[in-house]
């Protein structure tokens, strides 16, 4: 019986060895390569993504609205909303606030090998009155007849927000 063990201990550490080498020889995925022409899609989508900010900035809803595609989708407190009609309706009362304020910076932007799709990711900050909240996003866009339009927005912010510095009186 301790023969029968003492081989199959033997058995089991020399499979471990050998698929341990195998594996160790497999070379990590390197980066996608990436041609001008997809830099400068990139690029494209990066500046969609800034644009976007702006317009949402300089004319809240009608600016945030201005960017989605019509079957766009959002996530939003464990729901789905889909289409700008079910979006406008969703966003109006907070926007309405004029106290709400929107900004984010894009840090990736990357684009399918064909130019039609891609996303963005980055930092976003939310202020309503003294209240901020940051977090980061994520979109996917898509090309329509020219112009980037998001179909899938999100974003995530950290489980305890960092409190507020308070001011003097």
């Amino acid at each position: 019986m301790r023969s029968l063990l003492i081989s199959l201990t033997c058995i089991v550490t020399t499979c471990t060895l050998a698929l341990t080498s195998v594996f160790a020889q497999v070379p990590a995925p390197s980066p996608r390569a990436k041609t001008s022409q997809q830099d400068s899609v990139e690029k494209q989508l990066r500046d969609a993504d800034l644009a976007f900010a702006k317009a949402t900035a300089e004319r809240r809803l009608d600016g945030w609205m201005e960017y989605f595609a019509a079957d766009a989708a959002i996530l939003q407190d464990g729901k789905t909303i889909t289409g700008t009609e079910s979006l406008r309706a969703y966003y109006e009362p907070l926007f309405a606030d004029k106290d709400f304020n929107l900004s984010w910076t894009p840090t990736k932007a990357e684009a399918s090998k064909d130019g039609t799709m891609g996303y963005t990711y980055g930092d976003y900050e939310a202020k309503r009155g003294k209240k901020t909240s940051r977090g980061m996003y994520l979109t996917i866009w898509r090309k329509e007849a020219g112009k980037w339009k998001v179909i899938m927005d999100t974003g995530s912010s950290p489980a305890q927000q960092p409190r507020e510095a308070k001011t003097p009186n």
